[in-house]
């Protein structure tokens, strides 16, 4: 009985005889067409044991490809505080990084990102334990009871204002911003009195552009978004509110014991050179009367 190999060698010398004589190839050409079939078949023999297993592990991967946000998902019902720190203060590094690039001719500030990292990620700890608290206690029962305002949305609209408003006037000015100047100063190496005069000088300005930016996205949030995203949803948001946070208050600089003391020198030299000057105009005053009574003196004689 034949083998295979032989099989396939005759069938494939009938081939190239019957395609030489089609289009008038010698007998030579065939014998060298066959040589080279016959060396190829078992590299051919090789590829055809791999397609095999290739498919294999391609059905394999479809059956069990790695799906991102199944995974995340997963972190979160395994490790749901660590996933949700290390989520906001990778996206806070990132939004800050973003706004140190404005500054062509700065180098890289690594305490400002390190500031912006912790204070996130302890943020996003206390959103963890206090959502919960205000979605049990906030159903809409406040503003549904004014005028007008109950019936105009529904109770899930309600709630979802009740609940945005009350992490916007409760959380935000009485926790959220002492905590972001406390923190990120501390990191950055800001002393208490300058921490103090930053919080002076932002805290309104930064209140105002919260309230624009927060509220709508904190809307969607508790009305649209499963519980368990929320955090990520806003850990997200985040990335575009810390870059407007941190090119508005990221850094520390203007507010350091240096530029205190260099101001400090500044308005001691500037008040010197008053006195100097209003002591120059006295002693200029005095000539000016001297000057003048010599010259009256000397009319009398």
């Amino acid at each position: 009985m034949l083998s295979s190999k032989r099989i396939v060698l005759f069938l494939s010398a009938l081939a190239v005889a019957s395609t030489s004589f089609a289009f008038s190839f010698s007998v030579p050409d065939v014998l060298h067409s066959a040589e080279t079939l016959n060396h190829a078949i078992p590299h051919l023999k090789t590829a055809a044991h791999t397609i095999p297993h290739a498919k294999a592990a391609a059905a394999t991967l479809h059956h069990t490809g790695f799906d991102p946000l199944s995974a995340y998902k997963e972190l979160l019902k395994v490790h749901p505080l660590p996933t949700k720190m290390m989520t906001g203060a990778t996206l806070a590094v990132c939004g800050d990084a973003i706004a140190q690039t404005k500054d062509k001719d700065a180098e890289y500030d690594k305490r400002r990102a390190a500031s912006f990292a912790v204070f996130d990620m302890a943020y996003r700890a206390l959103q963890h334990f206090s959502f919960p608290i205000i979605v049990a206690h906030c159903h809409g029962q406040y503003l549904g009871s004014l005028p007008m305002v109950g019936e105009t949305f529904d109770a899930s609209q309600l709630a979802a204002m009740e609940q945005t408003l009350a992490s916007q006037l409760g959380i935000v000015p009485f926790l959220y911003y002492p905590a972001f100047f406390a923190l990120t100063g501390a990191i950055q190496g800001l002393n208490a009195s300058g921490a103090v005069t930053r919080a002076k000088e932002n805290f309104f300005p930064l209140m105002k552009r919260n309230l624009l930016f927060w509220i709508p996205v904190q809307f969607v949030q508790f009305g649209y978004i499963q519980e368990d995203l929320q955090i990520p949803f806003l850990s997200v948001c985040g990335l575009a509110w810390t870059f407007i946070l941190s090119v508005s208050a990221g850094s520390t600089k203007n507010y350091t014991p240096d530029k205190e003391v260099q101001e400090a020198m500044l308005t001691n030299s500037s008040n010197k050179h008053t006195e100097m000057a209003m002591a120059s105009e006295a002693i200029n005053e005095e000539e000016d009367v001297s000057t003048s009574a010599m010259m009256a003196d000397a009319a009398t004689y």
